[in-house]
């Protein structure tokens, strides 16, 4: 039965899977949308991220906000070790990169069974305690989830829209071959949107773990979840990810509380299947030429 207390809890967790959704996302359809890369290793650096905060709370026994930007921050800088060797050979390759990056997420994660096993481990609790607002009940690591997540997407919104490196990326997306006559440096370019994608795929991946649980094999779900989102609002369309991770989100939280995993997940991937037979390029997204 619906209540208040279940209506807010659907929310909440709608809320909370929206933007993690979107976070990852928007990285998976930024490498898309200006170097046409489909990062198939994109869920194993949400993994990365999770560990990252595992660990320097566990070993180095870091506060957790100390802990989340610096663990972010270093498999960010990590991954551009990748960048060089990896990914910067199939820019604008978008068949070759689906096999190449589908061998690199192979990699990653047998990589992370052999140095961490596959058994699950539990982030430290940073947040406990709960808040009452009548009959609806808001579990607090949820609501600062939230916060993180809204804040790392309004900065993302304040970077691509109103700095230099954010115009040379919208510039980029729309012509290469035009934005370098205009002057565009395209290599650095690149470099700084693989930057910021991994950095929010990291922190998803992060906050993901501290609801959820983390291990090597859950870079899966993250892959699959990004797919879903861009798939629904069009493959390299920003407003299209986020509003497919809100449709997503949600979804998931109102079928999976009522009706089950099972249900969540045949629907979700029933209207996919929908929306690619009918409108391939997604509900933002424009047909291509």
């Amino acid at each position: 039965m619906l209540n208040a207390t279940i209506l807010g809890q659907v929310i909440v967790n709608g809320i909370s899977l929206s933007a993690i959704y979107i976070l990852v996302a928007l990285g998976f359809t930024l490498l898309f949308g200006i170097m046409r890369v489909v990062n198939f290793a994109h869920g194993e650096f949400a993994m990365l991220g999770a560990f990252a905060l595992y660990h320097l709370m566990t070993d180095w026994h870091l506060p957790w906000l100390v802990a989340l930007p610096l663990g972010v921050l270093m498999v960010a800088a990590a991954s551009m070790v990748l960048e060089r060797l990896v990914f910067r050979w199939f820019y604008q390759k978008m068949f070759q990169s689906m096999i190449g990056l589908l061998g690199l997420n192979m990699m990653l994660m047998f990589g992370a069974v052999l140095v961490w096993d596959v058994y699950e481990r539990n982030i430290p609790a940073a947040f406990t305690g709960v808040l009452f607002l009548g009959d609806v009940i808001l579990p607090v690591d949820r609501l600062v989830v939230i916060l993180i997540a809204l804040g790392a997407l309004a900065g993302f919104y304040l970077f691509i829209r109103h700095t230099r490196a954010g115009l040379a990326m919208r510039a980029a997306a729309q012509d290469v071959e035009i934005a370098e006559t205009q002057g565009v440096d395209t290599k650095r370019t690149y470099q700084v949107a693989f930057f910021v994608a991994i950095l929010l795929a990291a922190l998803a991946g992060a906050l993901w773990g501290q609801i959820y649980a983390v291990s090597p094999l859950m870079g899966e779900r993250p892959l699959i979840m990004a797919f879903i989102v861009v798939i629904l609002g069009g493959m390299g369309s920003i407003p299209g990810a986020a509003l497919g991770g809100v449709l997503l989100g949600f979804t998931e939280s109102f079928l999976g509380t009522f009706y089950g995993a099972a249900a969540s997940a045949f629907v979700s991937f029933g209207v996919v299947i929908l929306l690619l037979i009918f409108r391939p390029w997604g509900i933002l997204g424009t047909p291509e030429d």
